[in-house]
């Protein structure tokens, strides 16, 4: 169980990650260029139809809505499959309940019932566990333990230190494995919104009683991982991660993959960029939303800043009206240039008209732009997805997946094959 998961991640580089951005209803926009990803796949590496995004990709993470689709994909799925199932379950996730019709209950009350969700979710992922065999790649899942404030990546890696069932000692106690926790309960948990959906509660030790043994995890959105590509080349790059399968010892130990331009390709896919601009109101419970919202923003903004620091990118991206796009700079440690840690690409489209990147801004107007970032409304779906593919044609080439990583996985004779 999980053999052939632990033999793909383990095996020498190259290695291929790709990170799925939060953003509810805005997650069309991922599965628009996702499509066009797998297309240029295909035809760069001479592949039919019958090959998907979890052939590529050795390990493919999510957060948010992210995750419900990074799982999908691991388990094989082709994206035009996980676009029609998603097209389908967001009017039924964000469907209104009738008492959200009285003002006062979205204070007190989260403002969807979770029940359409967990549905949702369980019929797209079934009860797969972490080391189920129906993965065919390495996936992670972010969130945050809310009674703790701890962050959460998950993986299916076997070699992890919270792998197996842990008993804890002079007790009736054993804390669960990661192999033993379902997709749908991870993802409903890194779904898990706060003002939009209620916490949700995993079972984390056996043997205690009346919920003592369960963790409150919310969105994994409420973390600077809202955007999962920075904890994803974190758990690549870090030994105690163990991904490379290495031996853990109690002061760390373990191996982290090889890094390096020709060895680590990050794709990082988003939800919609835009700059937040929001005034001040009478309402402390307000101003803290705004606030959570920008804090959100801002740790997307530093993991981008950060991998095309560190990285290579054909075509970065204007993040900061300061220090650009970074292309100009060369890490350099006592004094020599370090070639770049990855090859780090992101792909996105811009709600705004942002001058900075005039050339991305989707021809809409204003008015209709700002309809479009709500996060919650399944009616922006369908000019969604068209604005997007559009922007995916303009983005998304060939070129953006070298030749050092065409030698793809093949279960069979558990090495990477040329294309």
């Amino acid at each position: 169980m999980a053999d052939h998961i632990a033999a793909r991640l383990h095996a020498p580089a190259p290695k291929r990650i790709l990170a799925l951005d939060g953003g509810g209803t805005r997650g069309i926009i991922t599965l628009a260029f996702l499509e066009r990803i797998e297309a240029t796949l295909q035809k760069r590496l001479g592949r039919g139809d019958d090959f998907v995004l979890a052939d590529y990709f050795d390990m493919i993470g999510g957060t948010s809505v992210g995750s419900m689709l990074a799982a999908q994909l691991a388990q094989g799925k082709r994206v035009a499959e996980v676009r029609s199932r998603f097209e389908t379950a967001a009017p039924r996730i964000f469907g209104k309940p009738r008492w959200y019709e009285r003002p006062r209950f979205g204070i007190f009350r989260p403002r969807f019932e979770a029940g359409a969700l967990t549905r949702e979710i369980k019929d797209a992922v079934k009860e797969e566990t972490m080391a189920g065999d129906g993965l065919k790649t390495g996936i992670a899942i972010v969130m945050k333990r809310m009674d703790t404030g701890s962050v959460w990546p998950i993986s299916n890696n076997p070699a992890a230190r919270y792998w197996k069932e842990r008993p804890i000692p002079n007790s009736n106690r054993v804390r669960r494995g990661n192999k033993d926790y379902k997709l749908w309960e991870l993802i409903r948990s890194s779904t898990a919104a706060p003002h939009y959906f209620m916490h949700h509660a995993v079972q984390i030790f056996d043997g205690l009683d009346d919920g003592l043994g369960e963790g409150k995890f919310i969105d994994g959105a409420v973390s600077p991982h809202n955007s999962p590509a920075l904890k994803l080349f974190m758990m690549a790059a870090i030994k105690g991660y163990n991904l490379g399968g290495g031996e853990l010892t109690k002061d760390g130990g373990g191996k982290a993959w090889d890094l390096g331009g020709d060895n680590l390709l990050l794709v990082s896919v988003g939800t919609g960029l835009y700059s937040s601009r929001t005034r001040t109101s009478g309402s402390a419970a307000w101003d803290a939303m705004q606030s959570l919202q920008g804090m959100i923003a801002d740790g997307t903004d530093l993991g981008l800043i950060l991998l095309q620091w560190l990285g290579h990118s054909g075509r970065p991206w204007v993040l900061d009206r300061e220090v650009r796009s970074l292309a100009q700079d060369v890490l350099h440690v006592d004094g020599r240039e370090v070639g770049p840690l990855l090859g780090f690409q992101r792909y996105d489209m811009r709600l705004d008209k942002d001058d900075l990147n005039i050339d991305r801004c989707a021809d809409v107007d204003d008015v209709e732009m700002a309809l479009l970032r709500d996060m919650v409304e399944p009616g922006n779906i369908r000019r969604l997805y068209e604005l997007a593919s559009a922007s995916a044609v303009k983005q998304v080439t060939s070129d953006d997946f070298p030749a050092a990583f065409d030698q793809v996985w093949h279960p069979a004779t558990r090495i990477g094959e040329p294309a």
